[in-house]
């Protein structure tokens, strides 16, 4: 959580709440980071809306998926991936209605095939799209960017926000890790 980091910047709804995690191991256009709680904390539990193929959670014919960690000392939720709101995709090429976006409960606690709801979690996004060259005349004098819902946000916040690909890693109490999301984006 340094501030100027020498790697590429990764979601910016994940900073803070990530550490780069192996970023001399990273391709171009990856970035990989690690959830940990300002305190240290690296064990969460996991809550999703979606269905569970295997060990994947994947969109519904309702909506697409949403996973959130719960640190389990304090309670505190932080947003790992929301089908509706990140990637290319969702932020410049397709709407929800509002009932998609705010209904997509109960939230489910993710187990593994043992029983375990406690993990560490590794999140990577892939960032294929030139933005710079796609959208750089789409950008207005505030710096700020329309996407497809008519929200304008900051250039730089929609291109880290706007990956390609997206895959969240778990790692159970044996070392073993599996993955839970894998999502192509764009």
């Amino acid at each position: 959580m340094s501030n100027q980091p020498s790697h590429r910047l990764g979601p910016a709804y994940l900073e803070g709440v990530t550490v780069a995690e192996k970023p001399e191991n990273w391709v171009e256009q990856e970035w990989t980071g690690k959830l940990q709680t300002k305190e240290g904390r690296t064990q969460f539990r996991l809550y999703y809306y979606g269905e569970l193929i295997d060990d994947l959670i994947v969109a519904t014919d309702f909506a697409p998926q949403l996973v959130v960690a719960e640190d389990p000392i304090d309670g505190e939720r932080y947003l790992l991936f929301d089908g509706c709101k990140h990637g290319y995709n969702a932020m410049l090429c397709d709407t929800y209605t509002a009932e998609q976006q705010n209904n997509r409960t109960p939230l489910l606690p993710y187990l593994s095939k043992e029983g375990e709801d406690t993990f560490e979690v590794y999140i990577t996004a892939f960032y294929n799209v030139d933005w710079d060259e796609e959208f750089s005349d789409d950008v207005d004098e505030d710096g700020q960017l329309e996407l497809i819902s008519g929200e304008r946000v900051d250039f730089d916040v929609a291109k880290r926000n706007g990956y390609d690909a997206l895959g969240i890693d778990i790692v159970n109490n044996k070392g073993e890790k599996i993955e839970i999301v894998q999502e192509e984006l764009a």
